[in-house]
C-alpha cells in the first residue's frame, strides 16, 4: 500500500494550487506600506486622550435615598446589594418596574 498522488483529477489539482497559494501566503506574506502618512500621527502620537471620562462619585445611599431611582418616568435604575449599588439602567427591561 502505497501512496499515490495524482494531479489528474480537477479536485486534487484545485487543492493542491490551493495549498501551495496558502503556503506561499503564510512563508512571504504581504506587507503594504501607506504611501502617505495619516494626517493624525505627524506630529507624534500621544496615548493621552482628549478629554479624560467623568469622574466616578462615591455616595452613601440609604434606602430613602435610593428609592427615587426605581426607573419610573423613564430615569435611572440603581440597585443596591450588600452595601454596593449598581447602575443598571441598561438593563431595563430586566430590572425596570
Amino acid at each position: 500500500m502505497g501512496f499515490s498522488f495524482n494531479l489528474g483529477t480537477p479536485i486534487n489539482t484545485a487543492l493542491f494550487a490551493y495549498i501551495l497559494y496558502s503556503v506561499q501566503h503564510i512563508v512571504f506574506p504581504t506587507i503594504s506600506r501607506p504611501k502617505t502618512i495619516p494626517h493624525e500621527f505627524k506630529s507624534g502620537y500621544s496615548w493621552m486622550p482628549k478629554s479624560h471620562p467623568s469622574t466616578v462619585l462615591f455616595k452613601t445611599y440609604s434606602p430613602k435615598t435610593l428609592e427615587p431611582f426605581n426607573g419610573n418616568d423613564g430615569g435611572r435604575i440603581l440597585l443596591a446589594i450588600s452595601g454596593i449599588v449598581f447602575d443598571v439602567t441598561t438593563g431595563r427591561n430586566f430590572y425596570g418596574p
